[in-house]
């Protein structure tokens, strides 16, 4: 049965979007897909294919995202970036921590007791472990704060099994115009890179998109693009950007159309009235979907080539749009709900600035009634 709900995902747009952030780069630095969160949502079942002929490693965020990576096929290198002992403690921690090392998928550390539990699984497998120690260089999250960095370092190096291949950190303000916040990490970074012997046999990572397009001298040997791969900036407030393009076009159909009368009220709490005659439809999307309730009637859809407005509360599952000024509209007809043009009213970053929040958080919400397709 065809899905009511599809979000085009365009092939073409991802690889104009890693080609532009590979010229940024110099020769050999290597880039690391971040895939957490289901690709922002895109769907990495969709877009595995070409990240895995274009990246030269993925990043996510649990176990569970790295494991279901290599389900599906994915062989080349894989870093989680929560830490070792994030997700459970004792046999439950153990097991996993031994499948993952068979795996081959590369650990975070940051605290000495965690390098201790990696060791011990790896003595089970049979196996040297992968890690990277994550430093906290000013962000206050996660990672081991910059000054007690190069005690964890020389811990895991005296680790039996356990194999040390990367240091990174992750920069708080490389999407403001302001970078000097992001500067005093970086040099933070370096001071514990030469308190533990220099980059020799390390990988040294801390750009996300932002820097990566933002902040050259943060590249380092690798850099971490995320919301960039999908064709969106990651701030308004940076000082140089990239023009990507968009990945993620979204489209339904109406479900029903019919004429009301003027004065007509609608959805749940009949907060809007219709003040002449009209004709209404119904699309199959709402804040079940991702589709953010806080947008209710501030946003337009795109019906039979007419910007058309929504009205009225966004429900868990239907939203309203006015179809009186497009008298073509019928049943059936595509609505597109979510436009790859970034000038569009309902482009994922102007659906993003009427919320209030980041297009990070518009793609991300996707729900799972949304069928992902790979388009050119």
């Amino acid at each position: 049965m065809e899905s009511y709900l599809t979000a085009e995902l365009s092939a073409s747009a991802v690889q104009a979007n890693l080609d532009l952030i590979r010229r940024q780069l110099a020769p050999g630095t290597k880039i690391c897909a971040v895939v957490k969160a289901d690709c922002y949502g895109h769907g990495v079942r969709v877009l595995l294919g070409l990240l895995d002929k274009e990246a030269d490693c993925l990043a996510v965020a649990t176990p569970e995202e790295a494991m279901l990576l290599r389900r599906i096929g994915y062989e080349r290198p894989i870093l989680i970036f929560f830490s070792a002992c994030a997700y459970s403690d004792g046999g439950t921690l153990r097991d996993a921590l031994a499948e993952l090392i068979a795996q081959d998928v590369t650990l975070t550390v940051v605290a000495p007791a965690e390098a201790d539990a990696v060791a011990d699984a790896a003595r089970r497998v049979g196996a040297q472990a992968k890690v990277h120690v994550k430093i906290d260089t000013g962000m206050t999250r996660s990672g081991i704060r910059h000054d007690a960095a190069a005690a964890l370092v020389e811990h895991v190096r005296r680790a039996e099994g356990v194999q040390l291949t990367g240091l990174y950190t992750h920069l708080a303000t490389a999407d403001e115009t302001d970078k000097s916040a992001a500067r005093e990490q970086l040099r933070n970074f370096h001071a514990v890179v030469d308190a533990v012997g220099g980059r020799a046999g390390l990988i040294l990572h801390a750009a996300n998109s932002a820097a990566t397009i933002d902040l050259p001298e943060s590249h380092l040997d690798m850099v971490r693009p995320g919301i960039a791969l999908y064709g969106y900036q990651p701030s308004d407030r940076m000082l140089r950007k990239l023009p990507l393009r968009p990945a993620l076009r979204l489209t339904g159909r109406l479900m029903q159309v019919k004429d009301v009368p003027a004065h007509s009220r609608c959805g749940y709490g009949l907060t809007y009235e219709f003040e002449r005659p009209s004709r209404v439809g119904l699309v199959p999307i709402g804040y079940g979907d991702g589709y953010l309730r806080c947008l209710s009637g501030r946003t337009t859809m795109r019906v039979a080539g007419a910007d058309v407005p929504v009205r009225g509360r966004i429900s868990m599952d239907q939203i309203i749009v006015d179809l009186t000024d497009c008298p073509a509209a019928k049943i059936g007809d595509e609505v597109e709900i979510v436009s790859n043009d970034p000038a569009a009213p309902h482009s994922v970053e102007n659906l993003a600035r009427l919320a209030g929040t980041i297009p990070y958080e518009i793609t991300c919400r996707l729900g799972r009634r949304v069928h992902r397709t790979l388009v050119d």
